[in-house]
């Protein structure tokens, strides 16, 4: 079986976690590209979910002050009506309403983006009817396509 990004070595990312080697596990960027969708799982002879590792890794990176290299989700604060739409789409469980001091709308409740689990995927952008959610970058559908026809045209070779 071939691997989607020859580079990324799941096993080292876990020696470097457990030998204490947090800064070269969290600037490679690749660790940042799970998804956990543990399609891994059944190809790791000794059956370990990887995404867990993966995960603890990433969230540990971001209470260290680490940022994602790739663009994620903001929220508008001042804008943001906690309807829970994006909550409910976001396939990676990135997404949670939270009570938050907001300036000059006091506590209330907003969305909030886990920048360690976001995978840039735009559903909380394209769900958002306030439009308080973006990426960094605009997705439009011209440029998903085009994307999509780089990543075609590349797997072709």
């Amino acid at each position: 079986q071939e691997k989607l990004e020859p580079n990324y070595n799941p096993r080292r990312l876990i020696r470097e976690a457990v030998f204490n080697l947090e800064e070269t596990a969290f600037a490679d960027e690749t660790t940042w590209l799970c998804t956990a969708c543990d399609l891994c799982y059944p190809a790791c002879p000794q059956k370990i979910h990887i995404s867990g590792v993966i995960t603890a890794v990433k969230q540990l990176a971001v209470t260290q002050g680490r940022q994602n290299p790739y663009q994620v989700a903001k929220v508008d604060d001042s804008t943001c009506v906690a309807c829970g739409l994006c909550e409910s789409v976001c396939p990676y469980g990135a997404i949670q309403l939270v009570e938050k001091k907001v300036p000059f709308r006091g506590m209330i409740t907003v969305a909030s983006v886990d920048s360690g689990k976001c995978m840039s995927c735009g559903m909380c952008t394209a769900a958002c009817r306030s439009t308080s959610i973006r990426l960094a970058q605009e997705f439009n559908d011209n440029l998903v396509l085009e994307n999509m026809w780089t990543w075609l045209e590349s797997e072709a070779v």
